[in-house]
């Protein structure tokens, strides 16, 4: 029998994946033959070869050997090639579509079909020049397997009592554009004050959009619902047929896709208004109107013929952000590598625009940092500071953004108190003087820079709202929004910014997934709604539902809201929804094949469905003498 002990150390390595992707180059395969036991790698995968997560022995990457005199050499090595397993560091993949922002609300439900990973945008359906709206499962969507949970014997998510505004509303109606997601919340309250409400709906809002009703908004019933006409005045004059003997008071954008015809309306109707004077919501306007006012802003060029564009994709570092100028649902952003894949991605988004006047492409610097989202309500250029947010994006099975949660930040933290000085100057350079307004912005190694800017309440159904209550002590985006129109003295009792620090905490939870499979059952769901912290649930997953590894919002499993007064409760029950992640706890999946040894490449061909043994092998071995004795 051989001596023991052993006279060298050694074992085999198989090389796991942590990511999927169209091989570019292996620089990884180079590093494992520099390492001192390095003796011998066998692998299939090269460039242009489909990597996909290591699940059995038919996905895995590779076999090496290692051998040396020194077991602590052997266990640096095996340990080094773990860490290269885990940041990914065995490949560079081709490029694919990354999706830049978090898609909420209508930005789901009008989602076209060039978002799909697999997808390449020379494929993607054009119909007349338009994007075909296709709805993705997605968490936040309003889709067919949707299921919400919300706590009801926390006292924070019991209904608010109505509350009376200062004027005699029985006689009034408020008007809300696109009243879908958080708009649904908006036209709750201004009911719950006893108003009538008149629905709008601009030309472009599909069925699925306005049925994107959050939970406890499914059972809206409006005074009147009037389609946007060929003009603003026809669709005035429709509005107000629509009263009838009731006085128009207000009108307020209920979604982002409505912020252009809230400001035609209630101009026209001599309302609190922002105006058209400004094309506040083009993307390339914002930025331009902030670089003018001495305000960092993106690096930027713009335009409809690709010579607008071409010098700023030869000079400026690369990757670059190419995006239409307007609004578009799904907001069509892609990061771009190199001059030829920002070139066909302007010549693509041309081609879907709709043709109108503002319809243009722009290229901008990819900035770097944290991003921030401020929550404001005005009232004649009085701004009110509702929540500061921060994306907690990080690396996951093998993305770079994965979504994480979404994070509040105290007013008086050095970042928020940046953030909400920078927000302010952009809304009153951009002119936005009245209504609910959300702006993003990325702490750059320079300062705060506008994202982009958009005149409607945050998204996301709303699910917030007893989240922020709690934080603020009791007011939030929505209620503030209905006082800056509606109630002149209540707006004027709301803080100038949230209290810091907050009176509780919590925060909003992405769900990861961390595996693949068919729904068996649902335990870690059951968990969650049980933690001491739980305020609301959704997700799209349930029984029979194919889950992937999440690597971008579309393959997110669900969001939670966590609230408690004790900070330590709820960092418990975060700490337990993370281990559940990473243990693949949440889900039983239904079994699959599974291998129960490992497949020699003589009986490959043999199995049905794989074709591991016809791809050509590439072996490395090592030139130390000492390995061949």
């Amino acid at each position: 029998k051989m001596p023991s002990p052993f006279k060298a150390a050694g074992q085999e390595c198989c090389l796991v994946s942590y990511s999927e992707g169209t091989v570019k180059s292996t620089p990884g395969y180079e590093v494992i033959r520099r390492l001192p036991s390095f003796v011998y790698l066998e692998t299939r995968t090269g460039p242009g070869s489909e990597v996909d997560y290591t699940v059995d022995l038919f996905t895995d990457i590779g076999s090496v050997i290692l051998l040396h005199e020194d077991p602590e050499v052997v266990k640096k090595d095996i340990a080094f090639i773990r860490y290269m397993e885990e940041i990914n560091g065995f490949f560079t993949y081709e490029t694919k579509q990354e999706i830049l922002k978090r898609p909420r609300g209508d930005s789901i439900a009008l989602s076209p079909a060039l978002v799909p990973r697999s997808s390449s945008p020379s494929k993607s359906p054009v119909v007349g020049k338009k994007l075909i709206p296709m709805h993705r499962r997605v968490f936040s969507s309003d889709g067919p397997m949707l299921f919400r949970h919300q706590s009801l014997d926390r006292p924070e998510m019991r209904p608010l009592v109505k509350k009376m505004t200062t004027v005699d509303a029985s006689k009034e109606v408020v008007i809300i554009v696109n009243p879908h997601s958080t708009g649904c919340c908006i036209a709750k309250e201004v009911m719950a004050r006893t108003y009538r409400v008149i629905a709008v709906w601009s030309k472009g809002s599909n069925p699925e959009m306005r049925h994107q009703a959050p939970l406890g908004c499914s059972d809206l019933k409006y005074f009147a619902e009037v389609e946007e006409k060929d003009n603003v005045l026809e669709t005035a004059a429709a509005i107000q047929k629509s009263a009838n003997l009731f006085r128009v008071v207000a009108c307020i954008c209920g979604g982002e896709s409505g912020s252009e015809l809230t400001d035609a309306i209630s101009e026209k109707l001599g309302l609190r208004t922002n105006g058209t004077n400004l094309k506040r919501l083009n993307k390339k306007r914002q930025q331009d109107l902030v670089a003018a006012k001495g305000l960092r802003a993106a690096r930027q060029a713009g335009g409809k013929k690709f010579s607008d564009i071409e010098t700023f994709l030869q000079t400026e570092v690369y990757p670059i952000v190419v995006k239409p100028t307007g609004y578009s649902g799904y907001d069509g952003a892609k990061l771009c590598h190199n001059f030829e894949e920002a070139k066909a991605h302007f010549e693509f988004l041309m081609s879907v625009q709709q043709n109108e006047e503002d319809d243009e492409v722009v290229c901008q610097e990819f900035l770097r940092g944290r991003e921030y989202l401020v929550d404001n309500v005005s009232r004649d250029g009085e701004h009110k500071t509702t929540m500061v947010w921060v994306h907690d994006k990080r690396p996951a099975n093998g993305s770079s953004f994965v979504y994480f949660g979404l994070l509040p930040v105290e007013s008086g933290s050095i970042e928020g108190s940046l953030v909400i000085s920078y927000a302010r100057a952009v809304l009153d350079t951009l002119g936005v003087r009245n209504g609910p307004s959300h702006t993003s912005i990325m702490m750059t190694d320079t300062g705060p820079c506008l994202v982009e800017m958009a005149c409607n309440a945050h998204g996301g159904d709303g699910t917030w709202q007893p989240l922020v209550r709690a934080l603020n002590g009791g007011y939030s985006q929505i209620n503030a929004t209905v006082d800056a129109y509606l109630d002149r003295q209540a707006f004027s009792l709301i803080p100038e910014k949230m209290p810091s620090p907050f009176k509780a905490a919590g925060q909003e939870v992405i769900l990861v997934s961390y595996s693949r499979g068919q729904v068996k059952s649902t335990p870690g769901f059951d968990i969650i709604k049980s933690l001491r912290s739980f305020v609301y649930f959704e997700t799209g997953v349930q029984f029979g539902s194919e889950v992937d590894y999440t690597v971008d919002p579309f393959t997110s499993i669900g969001s939670v809201i966590l609230m408690h007064e004790d900070k330590s409760q709820l960092q418990e029950d975060l700490v337990r929804i993370r281990q559940m992640e990473k243990d693949n706890a949440i889900f039983v999946y239904e079994k699959g094949v599974d291998m129960m040894r490992s497949p020699s490449t003589g009986n490959l061909s043999s199995l049905s469905g794989f074709a591991i043994g016809d791809r050509p092998k590439t072996v490395f071995t090592s030139s130390r003498a000492s390995v061949y004795w």
